[in-house]
């Protein structure tokens, strides 16, 4: 039996650059502390890769001290 694969979650990317940005951080910078690379964290931003694992996204808010419910919905793509 396969193991299903976690929800992604689907976050805006620009809204994640603009974060980045008013943190005074690189693309570099901001990915080391997320602990993913470079080019993943550049793809998401451009929304070349819209999904993320719950596990990045949580890394993700954490870095950008996105702490309560509300405040991790901020990333989350709004419904078309």
């Amino acid at each position: 039996m396969m193991n299903p694969r976690p929800a992604a979650v689907e976050i805006d990317g620009a809204k994640l650059r603009e974060l980045r940005q008013l943190r005074g951080e690189t693309l570099a910078e901001f990915a080391a502390s997320c602990d993913i690379s470079l080019q993943y964290l550049s793809q998401v931003e451009r929304g070349d890769r819209p999904r993320v694992s719950p596990p990045v996204y949580a890394r993700i808010c954490r870095t950008l001290r996105l702490t309560g419910p509300r405040q991790r919905r901020t990333l989350l793509k709004a419904a078309a």
